[in-house]
This record gives structure tokens, sequence and C-alpha cells, in this order.
């Protein structure tokens, strides 16, 4: 088993700060190592940033880091290359899930975030890159940009895991953000003559085209700052 290290520093998290003791030591930024199975190349921090869940290129399995023990708690079955830092969360029948996007492989991967068990793989037209959502959307968005249907975008109902509509705004068609609100959807046309389109999140329907060269790396602040679940943070 080939036994590796996982740096990380406590105090960069904010929710780690708002439980921790403020004092001068604190502020010293102390490292803490943690041994692993294997690379961590690709990671996601649950909401409560206690637990990571990472994987390295090539490998099978996912795992599952405690950071407040310091041990690995589970393996997750995870093929092809998940793109793990654009997973996003939400409640499902119940219970909180992870998924993510995966870019070697077309599916997206639900994983119950109790068990830390795979319950779908959802069939998309190709490798992703991004997946967003919001707390008043009822929908998870994902490209295929790493396939050759990268002009098609997936709308996913969340109480179902279904896809529930193929969009096809244009070629290199990537990466949705949710306005703070949740009312609209802003997805990219990453081309030199691209575009900027803007989605009602309920409807579907489009809003606005803003012609634009290559739009790329628009993230919302506010709903990273404010925790949201349907962005990574």
């Amino acid at each position: 088993m080939t036994t590796l290290l996982l740096t990380y520093c406590l105090v960069a998290f904010t929710s780690v700060l708002s439980r921790a003791n403020l004092s001068k030591k604190s502020y010293q930024f102390p490292i803490s190592r943690i041994k692993t199975d294997d690379y961590i190349n690709y990671f996601f921090f649950d909401p409560d940033y206690i637990n990571l869940i990472g994987t390295a290129r090539n490998s099978h399995n996912g795992q599952v880091i405690n950071l407040d023990t310091k041990k690995k708690v589970a393996s997750i079955s995870l093929t092809g290359m998940p793109h793990l830092g654009s997973g996003i969360t939400w409640n499902y029948q119940g219970k909180q899930v992870f998924a993510s996007p995966n870019s070697k492989e077309g599916k997206i991967t639900v994983i119950d975030m109790e068990t830390w068990q795979v319950i779908k793989e959802i069939k998309t037209e190709g490798p992703g890159l991004f997946m967003r959502s919001h707390t008043n959307s009822p929908y998870a968005w994902t490209d295929v940009f790493f396939g050759p249907n990268n002009d098609k975008v997936h709308v996913i109902d969340r109480s179902t895991l279904e896809i529930v509509k193929t969009l096809a705004p244009g070629k290199n068609a990537a990466h949705v953000e949710f306005t703070k609100d949740g009312k609209y959807v802003l997805l990219s046309v990453w081309n030199m003559d691209g575009e900027l389109i803007v989605y009602d999140a309920k409807t579907l329907e489009i809003v606005k085209r803003m012609p634009m060269k290559k739009p790329s790396c628009k993230y919302n602040v506010f709903n990273k700052i404010s925790y949201e679940k349907g962005t990574r943070y």
C-alpha cells in the first residue's frame, strides 16, 4: 500500500474558524498531515468541512478522510476521473447526497453521504466538467464539455435523479452559474465568437443572449460565501 501525505491548513476553512478558539496560536496556521492510501488529485469537502472526499487519476476508488479524526472512514467505487471539485450536494429522500461529474466517462455519480455508497450513476451524453444547482431550484445542471456532444447541457430533476431536459445552446457549452436568488441560470459558450446565455431557472427558457469572446471562470461570490449547496465552496 502506497502511503502518501495529505497536507492541509485547518484555519483556511471558514467553518473550522467559526468553531475554533481563536487564540494567538490559532493565527500561526498550524499544519496537519494525514497519511492516505493513494494520491488525491481531485477532492471535495462536505458542507460541514469535516470530511474530504478525494480520488486519484487512474484509480477506481475514492477515499473519504475525516479531518477531525485524521483517518480514512470509507472507500467509494469511482471509475473514470470524477471532477469532484465541481460536485454539489442536496437533500434526496430524507438524506444528503453528493453528485459529481466525470471528465473521462459520460455519467454523474450520486453518493449517499451517510453510507458513502453510490446510489445511482446518471448516464450523460459525454464526460463533463461543471455541475450546478440552487436551493430554490428543483434542477441540477451539468455540461458534457469533454465529449463529442459538447453543445449539449443536461437538466436533472433532483427529486428523481433523472434527466428531464437536454438543451443545445452551442458548441463548447459549459459552466452554469445560478444567480443569488436562484431565479436565473448563466451558461457560457466557450468560443471566440461565443456568448453568455441567461436562462429562466424555472421554465428553462432563454431570457437573454449576450455575445462574448470565450466567457469563462464566472463565479457567484455570494453563493460561495453563503455556502449555497448548489455550488462548490
